[in-house]
């Protein structure tokens, strides 16, 4: 049995079976899922308000939450993180505004400073790499 994919379903497919091997979990599980919910990022909304191509919804984020303050798994830790951050600075468009959003407000001068710093350590430490 075949089925015809658009460039975009194929796309997603490709990224959704990358991560399933990264996190090691069937990647035929993974894609049915986006499937179901969105047929592979073509309906990327639904009608319960869910969003995205898993369509996750606020109470299923709510459970990744609590999954990830009881659990120390470091890889799921870092996807989400760096997924965040990608999703920070989409809206807010700069590093720096990205970062003001990540932090407690109360803490964003010394949080920005100090994220700063460390860009600019590694920026150096790549430089002498060459």
């Amino acid at each position: 049995m075949k089925m015809k994919f658009t460039l975009k379903q194929i796309e997603t497919k490709v990224k959704i079976e990358f991560f399933a091997r990264l996190f090691g979990i069937d990647s035929k599980w993974a894609v049915a899922i986006a499937m179901v919910e969105s047929s592979l990022g073509i309906n990327q909304s639904s009608p319960t308000g869910c969003l995205g191509i898993f369509n996750m919804s606020t109470v299923a984020m709510r459970d990744l939450r609590k999954e990830m303050a009881k659990s120390d798994n470091d890889l799921i830790d870092i996807a989400c993180g760096v997924g965040f951050l990608s999703l920070l600075l989409d809206r807010w468009k700069s590093i720096e505004e990205a970062t003001a959003h990540f932090c407690n407000p109360a803490d964003k001068e010394f949080y920005l400073t100090r994220v700063n710093s460390y860009m600019s350590l590694f920026n150096a430490m790549e430089k002498d790499e060459k």
